[in-house]
């Protein structure tokens, strides 16, 4: 079954007997990447009654799954949050349900429909992108292959991670499995053996 990343943050809204619940999707890295963003929100809602939320993080075969009720009944909010990205076979992505307690009590069945009604909303209209496996290289080369590196990246859509500048350049970069062989002999080629490719686990 083929899996989606989200291609950029999206909102939904959903109202019932006086509760309002705001959910945000946003693509999401890694646990910590998702920590941050909560973070961010707690700021924002200072006054919200509950940020509840769920993620799907892939990182090679493995699958990291979460939800959080945040104060919630146990098993009333995160887990309909992560169903929705279950269902949209989303990955690398995160949603948050940010709830204004309206003074009437939904009761879990109702909190349920909720949050995973909001979490619906949020994602219902987005653009996502086929997720493909991504292998982690780290490339040095000298400075006189800066523009020929950097060519080399864009046609075989490289993502930059981290780079360092001393004595040579040092790239740390993500690319799709399918392209890496390619991407490896292009560089080979094109740097004629001047510059070091290692493949990180």
């Amino acid at each position: 079954m083929p899996e989606f990343i989200l291609a950029k943050p999206t909102t939904g809204e959903y109202k019932e007997k006086g509760s309002s619940f705001h959910a945000v999707s946003e693509p999401a890295s890694s646990a910590d990447h998702v920590k941050s963003i909560l973070l961010t929100l707690k700021e924002q809602f200072p006054d919200a009654s509950h940020i509840c939320y769920a993620y799907r993080i892939k990182k090679d075969k493995s699958l990291d799954e979460f939800s959080s009720d945040a104060g919630e009944p146990n098993g009333s909010a995160g887990i309909s949050i992560l169903n929705v990205l279950k269902r949209n076979h989303i990955v690398n992505g995160v949603i948050f349900v940010i709830r204004y307690f309206g003074g009437t009590k939904l009761g879990v069945p109702g909190l349920l429909y909720a949050y995973g009604t909001a979490a619906e909303d949020a994602i219902k209209d987005t653009k996502s992108r086929l997720w493909l496996e991504k292998k982690r290289l780290l490339v040095t080369y000298p400075y006189k292959l800066a523009g020929v590196m950097k060519s080399i990246l864009q046609k075989n859509q490289a993502v930059v991670i981290h780079q360092d500048f001393g004595e040579n350049i040092a790239i740390q970069l993500e690319i799709d499995v399918e392209s890496t062989d390619e991407f490896i002999e292009s560089v080979k080629e094109l740097s004629s053996g001047s510059a070091q490719i290692m493949i990180e686990d």
